[in-house]
């Protein structure tokens, strides 16, 4: 097993700065706080994004 410091990295659950490490065990890797526990899987697909907001542009011609 192999443990990484991310300099600067928040944890998104406590708010600490500097406590999140990357742990690589065999084909896995996670990142957890060393302060509060929180981990999260490396190697999980992410969501699908859908943006609500997202709308169509119309490009209209200059004004002469």
């Amino acid at each position: 097993m192999k443990r990484q410091f991310i300099a600067g990295a928040t944890c998104p659950e406590c708010g600490q700065q500097d406590k999140i490490q990357r742990v690589i065990e065999d084909d896995r890797q996670w990142m957890e706080c060393v302060s509060c526990g929180a981990s999260k899987d490396l190697d999980a697909k992410p969501p699908e994004a859908t943006d609500a907001l997202a709308r169509p542009v119309t490009l209209l011609p200059p004004k002469k």
